[in-house]
């Protein structure tokens, strides 16, 4: 891990990757399109954002004749795993399983969840359809599907 750099995201820079993630490259207005309450900030704070995203090597822009294209510069997959070795380290001491059973504790982790980790780590590298993980919620909340 030595050497790594470590993403230190925003809330707001997260919601801007997801955007892209989701829909693709997008103007600043399109972005703002998207975006949570992203009509109600002004355009140049949004374009602010951006720049700095850029300089932070988090996007990059294509120009298409006077707009600008902003696309992720980072996967998905490389954000998320970043951010979450750097919770891992700093309030788990890298210790994977002691996330794990604070969640188990915290009830936020279902006997489901536990034999789908199993089986992905097992090698079945099967993940569930989207509604099984909203009937697990649901019974998780004491809801019933």
């Amino acid at each position: 891990m030595a050497g790594r750099k470590v993403l230190a995201l925003t809330e707001r820079q997260f919601a801007v990757l997801r955007v892209l993630w989701e829909h693709g490259p997008q103007t600043v207005r399109g972005l703002m399109e998207h975006m949570p309450r992203g009509d109600g900030q002004p355009y140049t704070t949004v374009l602010g954002l951006l720049q700095s995203m850029e300089k932070a090597g988090l996007v990059d822009h294509e120009k298409q004749g006077l707009t600008h294209l902003y696309r992720s510069a980072v996967s998905r997959r490389e954000a998320t795993g970043n951010l979450l070795s750097d919770f891992l380290t700093r309030f788990f001491h890298g210790s994977a399983e002691q996330l794990i059973l604070g969640l188990v504790d915290a009830d936020q982790l279902a006997p489901d969840d536990l034999r789908a980790i199993e089986a992905r780590l097992g090698g079945e590298g099967e993940t569930r359809p989207e509604s099984e993980k909203a009937e697990k919620t649901d019974k998780r909340k004491g809801k019933k599907p």
